[in-house]
Formats: structure tokens, C-alpha cells, sequence
């Protein structure tokens, strides 16, 4: 005899088990970096390129802005926002919409989308803003000789993201 003193049976998985463990990682490893498969329309060599996504870069806050406070009415009071808030218009009326942001940012982007009961876009405003604390932002539509009755929406971007949206109806 050599001299060796032979393990029990027992204890040779327990040897065995850091090469399994590494192993698994290693296996963990190889599927949590793989590329993902093509999809099933491609063909098996095409490389699939996600497109950038325009929508996401475009809804990045800028500085701490925040829009609050989005109104629909006939009349601006004197601080220039909507004095009396409304849903129903005449066809004569100019329809006033106020944005009420908090914050601040070096530059932002406002965009207004008058819209129909369809949801076409009739018409959109811009403005380029940089407030410096709490502001109110107008915008305000009138229809040359005088708006179809119907129901139509205003929706204000702020940044490319939704700030809120106001259904009104014009009789």
C-alpha cells in the first residue's frame, strides 16, 4: 500500500462541487450575454438593428420643468391664464389654452396639437420657453368663420411628451 489514504465515497462530490458550480455560472454567463435571436421572418444570417428610439429621447426632462396646470377657456385673466375654465365653446370664440409649469430649464419645447373628433391634427403651435420658476403659457385658436360644431381636443407637448390633453366641444 502506498501510503495514500483512499476518501469515502461520500466526500467526492463535495470535491467535485466548485468545478460544477463554475461550471453552471459559466453556462449563466454565456446565455445572459448571448445576442438575441433573429426573429422567426428573418433570414437565419440577417443581423437585427434596433431602430433608435426617437420617442423616448425626445420625452428626457429637461432641467426640473414640470408642467401642472393645463386649461381651456374663452378669456385670460391678467396674469394670462384661462380666467374662467371651460369645456363647451360658440363657434365665434377663440378657445384660450393655458400651461401652468413649475421648475426650471435653460430651454424647452411646447407643442400644441388642436385636434378632431377623428383625432386629425387641424392644426399645431409651437413655442420655445425658458422659464426660470412657476410660468403660465398661452396658446389660443380661432376658426375664420367660426369653428364647426362638434367635438374636437387640444393636447400640449412638453419636451415630445404628453402634458396633458382637454376635450371641449364647440356647439
Amino acid at each position: 500500500m502506498s501510503g495514500a489514504v483512499p476518501m469515502p465515497p461520500s466526500d467526492l462530490p463535495l470535491r467535485r462541487l466548485p468545478r460544477r458550480l463554475a461550471g453552471v455560472l459559466f453556462a449563466l454567463l454565456l446565455v445572459a450575454c448571448a445576442p438575441e435571436p433573429a426573429p422567426d421572418d428573418a433570414p437565419a444570417d440577417a443581423t437585427v438593428v434596433a431602430a433608435p428610439d426617437r420617442t423616448a429621447m425626445a420625452a428626457q426632462p429637461v432641467g426640473d420643468l414640470e408642467a401642472v396646470a393645463l386649461e381651456l377657456g374663452s378669456r385670460l385673466d391678467a396674469d394670462g391664464r384661462v380666467a374662467e375654465v371651460q369645456e363647451r365653446f360658440r363657434p365665434s370664440d377663440t378657445v384660450q389654452v393655458s400651461l401652468v409649469t413649475v421648475g426650471s430649464a435653460p430651454t424647452a419645447r411646447l407643442r400644441v396639437e388642436w385636434r378632431d373628433a377623428e383625432g386629425r391634427v387641424l392644426a399645431s403651435d409651437e413655442q420655445s420657453i425658458a422659464p426660470t420658476g412657476p410660468a403660465v403659457h398661452r396658446f389660443s385658436r380661432a376658426v375664420e368663420g367660426g369653428w364647426p360644431p362638434g367635438p374636437y381636443a387640444v393636447e400640449v407637448h412638453l419636451e415630445g411628451a404628453s402634458a396633458g390633453v382637454r376635450e371641449f366641444e364647440v356647439r
